[in-house]
């Protein structure tokens, strides 16, 4: 971002310095070719540019017009290069938001409290007394039907990933295999293999998610972010969509809706939704669309 902004205002200057010198030759023009090639000099810039190169020597202009031309050429240059350095920011950006490769997704979702299926009943007999090898056992089993597997899980979590997504894999696979297996249990390993930049699989997580719980918000917009990042942006701008009819002030959604509309080459509909997502509190996605020249 730095370096674009640099860049951006050394061609300012350039082009500044650039009209500088066309006023210069093109008043010695009027003067020494008279009004009517001095109109065209003004109309036509080349014109009046190979007019300095033809008259450089009889008019002392050999600096002037050697100076003019090596900062046109530098400002062509310039030009493609920025294009490309913008074109590359957006990755980078998005990278910025997320704290990881890609769009920012929704952090777990614990509405729903991961339960055991099927816990084993107590029984009302009296029971012998246990050792303490025994009951160490036990205390672990139980623990694992519990949801202990989603703690640790959980404990990994930092506000925007997993600290180690291949841990977070493995307790929530283990917890899945255990019964625990929540429409949260799956979007939240979806993120685990998010983290771990294995979209695919992610996005068979989510689908699975949202089968158990067809009004998953979060898991819709999740899967909108891996299939973002498979480069499918009709996939995702459709997930979007469906994110923000369960949710709709969904601000990440918005955010993320608005980037597929951008990859899509739809400013327009992108402008608009990095302005609802800032109305629900995430400005970041305007402001940097702003910077960028997307939205005024």
């Amino acid at each position: 971002m730095a370096m674009a902004m640099a860049m951006g205002i050394a061609l300012i200057i350039m082009n500044i310095l650039c009209l500088v010198f066309f006023f210069i030759v093109l008043v010695k023009l009027f003067k020494h070719e008279g009004a009517l090639k001095g109109i065209l000099g003004f109309f036509c810039s080349i014109y009046t540019f190979i007019w300095g190169w033809m008259k450089h020597k009889q008019l002392g202009m050999t600096k002037l017009m050697a100076t003019w031309s090596i900062l046109t050429v530098a400002g062509m240059v310039m030009v493609p290069v920025m294009g490309a350095s913008s074109a590359l920011m957006l990755p980078k950006y998005m990278q910025e938001m997320s704290g990881n490769a890609g769009i920012k997704f929704d952090k777990p979702d614990l509405s729903q409290k991961v339960r055991t299926l099927n816990p084993k009943a107590k029984s009302k007999k009296t029971q012998p007394p246990m050792t303490a090898a025994a009951e160490k056992k036990s205390v672990a089993a139980r623990n694992a039907e519990d949801g202990d597997w989603s703690r640790k899980a959980m404990a990994l979590w930092t506000g925007d990933r997993y600290k180690d997504p291949n841990a977070a894999l493995n307790y929530w696979s283990r917890a899945i295999s255990s019964k625990q297996n929540t429409a949260t249990a799956y979007n939240n390993r979806g993120l685990a293999y998010y983290g771990l930049k294995r979209y695919k699989e992610a996005i068979g997580d989510y689908t699975q998610a949202i089968q158990l719980d067809p009004a998953y918000a979060a898991a819709y917009n999740n899967r909108g972010n891996s299939y973002y990042e498979l480069r499918e942006y009709q996939l995702a701008l459709h997930d979007f969509n469906q994110s923000l009819k369960l949710r709709p002030t969904y601000a990440k959604a918005y955010l993320n809706r608005a980037l597929a509309h951008y990859q899509l080459g739809k400013n327009t509909e992108a402008c608009s939704d990095f302005q609802k997502s800032c109305e629900q509190g995430d400005c970041d996605g305007m402001r940097w669309a702003m910077k960028n020249g997307i939205c005024k």
